[in-house]
């Protein structure tokens, strides 16, 4: 068993990464929410365009999504900015996030009688919790406690044969190593893989959940008029040589290795404790996706590329790892790994899964992926029904 230096929390969790977050619980509070970022080192925003007219379990998942990230292993404490009377509660997101031990604030634009009012407010509660977060030291943490996060971006010919193969491999290092967890998602890229990953389950009734939750993507987007067989691959992933959804699909299952699948979770739900691999039930949409694992508390994520990808995250470092030596050199800020040398040069898979691995416990240690030096992050919360 190894060991990381992580930041230890009053509800047990540990985190990779200190961060005072600001949240908003609707639209109208995000310029409020921008602005405190921006004032205050260290401050991260979290803004979005839900929290208002929707139907209860769109509330309920934009509510679950946000205490996700707001109590997230790598935040500290979190400043909750409201409009006005919001179905997203500030002062019970707040109340929730207090709960876990973390320090909170909520502040509401009206009861403040005004924006300028409430960002002094939340400048003030925010630079107390970034002052208070620096003076916290990090210990040492059995590398057990970490979560994997998994998933794909622009996917070409390269991903299924190497640098999907390095993901799994270093997923699958910590949770058969060090009895760590990792997690995979987007369900609609499952159409057509969705039998073999069925029976990688650990029992019947997960196998039974991963195939209805599959045809449930299925139906679902079939009554939209919609179907996704003639929408995937998407142009980026032609223009990268994938020519059918069925190839797109097992190539992206590669991803996730070939051992047991303990169960499938809903989007943005907690994941599971105990140590194996497990799915979250999101869109292919890579943001909505990200965003939900992010939420369900991994602590850092490797997005495997096929021509390079922005996508990140405001709370959950993000790692890029390709295997297409002309992606690593067309965006070389988007790269963090390069495992090219495993397909194009003399080097081997093992060796692919070692890169990653060592640039994982670095970033786990401490050291910022390209997308924090950058600022870089998008968070995109996945809706299931129309605005009311």
């Amino acid at each position: 068993m190894g060991e990381f230096l992580g930041y230890e929390r009053e509800d047990g969790s540990v985190g990779i990464r200190n961060q005072t977050v600001v949240v908003s619980t609707a639209p109208y509070a995000n310029d409020t929410v921008e602005r405190t970022a921006e004032i205050v080192k260290d401050a991260i925003p979290i803004t979005h365009p839900l929290g208002r007219c929707q139907t209860k379990p769109d509330v309920f998942q934009t509510y679950r999504t946000l205490l996700g990230h707001a109590t997230h292993p790598n935040v500290y404490g979190a400043v909750v900015i409201a409009h006005a009377g919001e179905i997203v509660d500030g002062d019970e997101l707040a109340a929730d996030i207090a709960e876990t031990g973390r320090p909170s604030a909520s502040i509401n634009i009206h009861e403040e009688k005004g924006v300028m009012n409430a960002l002094d407010e939340a400048v003030d509660a925010a630079r107390e919790m970034s002052q208070a977060a620096s003076a916290q030291r990090r210990v040492p943490v059995d590398t057990g406690k970490l979560t994997f996060g998994i998933n794909c971006a622009t996917s070409d010919t390269t991903s299924g044969l190497c640098q999907h193969k390095a993901t799994a491999g270093a997923a699958w290092r910590l949770i058969e190593d060090h009895g760590g967890r990792a997690c995979f998602a987007e369900t609609p890229e499952f159409f057509g893989g969705e039998e073999e990953l069925a029976e990688r389950a650990v029992s019947e009734e997960v196998r039974q959940e991963i195939l209805d939750r599959v045809a449930g993507w299925d139906q679902r987007l079939q009554e939209t008029g919609y179907d996704v067989r003639g929408a995937q691959p998407t142009p980026d992933n032609m223009d990268g040589g994938l020519t059918t959804i069925e190839e797109k699909s097992l190539g992206a299952l590669v991803k996730s290795g070939d051992g047991p699948i303990q169960d499938i979770v809903d989007y943005a739900a907690e994941i599971p404790d105990h140590s194996g691999m497990y799915i979250m039930d999101t869109p292919g949409h890579g943001a909505e996706s990200v965003t939900g694992i992010g939420a369900g508390g991994a602590h850092f994520m490797v997005i495997s590329t096929g021509q390079g990808h922005t996508l990140s995250n405001p709370v959950m470092p993000t790692i890029k790892v390709t295997g297409n030596p002309h992606s690593a050199e067309r965006v070389p800020e988007q790269t963090d790994v390069d495992v090219s040398e495993a397909l194009v040069g003399d080097e081997t898979i093992d060796w692919a899964t070692d890169q990653l691995w060592d640039e994982v416990m670095e970033v786990v240690d401490g050291k910022y992926t390209l997308s924090e030096t950058m600022g870089e992050s998008q968070f995109a919360i996945h809706r299931i029904g129309p605005s009311t």
